[in-house]
């Protein structure tokens, strides 16, 4: 008779040819293995990345979508003043074609306005951080609530490259955020950013067509290369 056992035994014994419950190799390890481990973690965190909403994060870096917007901006006005004998619309009054009263009437849309055939698509005019504003849908029913950027009504051509012509509005000065209308801005001002935006930062245009991003440190070196006394900003 044939017994099963677990023993080892040697095929020429005649008397343990019969079904043998043999042992298993040695070195076979049929357990989970550390890869297979690490691609299931990967996966959920895949799928958990997939379904789960994502949460807003505050733009902490320089917004290249907001400097493009005030690249075609600069591009806007420069192209409307090559147009209109080297003027800009903002000192000009209305009867001559320019946008000068509406700065006392603390609206900066109507000087965007002036540069609709140079500037096609509303949307730039929006910071792509700005929450608190609504993209226009039209210029013709443009408001001061579908703008992002200040502009400078006494930018000058003189010195273009350090002349600031439009800028993020979330400004702020000797500690408190400047509000929407005409704003007198010297060199004896402390200015800086508010945190709306990018967070103590901000956005620049300039006169000769570039584009800076500015940190609130740096704001006031900036305002002082320009090299005049004061200028009236129109902050929507």
């Amino acid at each position: 008779m044939c017994v099963q056992t677990t023993i080892p035994y040697s095929p020429r014994d005649p008397k343990a040819v019969c079904a043998v419950k043999r042992l298993p190799k040695p070195g076979v390890n049929r357990a989970i293995t550390v890869l297979e481990v690490l691609v299931v973690i990967a996966v959920i965190a895949m799928v958990a990345a997939m379904v789960l909403p994502m949460r807003y994060v505050p733009d902490k870096t320089p917004s290249t979508a907001c400097l493009s917007h005030l690249k075609q901006i600069d591009l806007g006005f420069l192209l409307y003043a090559e147009d209109n004998a080297g003027k800009f619309p903002m000192p000009i009054s209305i009867t001559n074609g320019g946008t000068m009263e509406f700065l006392n009437r603390k609206q900066t849309f109507p000087h965007y306005k002036k540069i609709f055939q140079y500037l096609r698509y509303t949307e730039v005019l929006r910071c792509p951080t700005d929450r608190s504003r609504q993209i226009g849908a039209t210029y013709e029913a443009l408001t001061d609530a579908n703008l992002s950027y200040f502009l400078n009504a006494d930018v000058s051509t003189n010195n273009p490259a350090q002349s600031i012509l439009a800028g993020d509005r979330n400004l702020q000065a000797n500690g408190q955020p400047v509000s929407a209308g005409l704003f007198m801005l010297t060199t004896n001002l402390d200015l800086s950013w508010t945190r709306e935006l990018h967070l103590n930062s901000g956005c620049l245009g300039f006169a000769d067509g570039h584009t800076e991003f500015s940190r609130k440190t740096n704001l006031n070196s900036v305002v002082k290369r320009q090299n005049v006394a004061a200028s009236r900003l129109s902050i929507p």
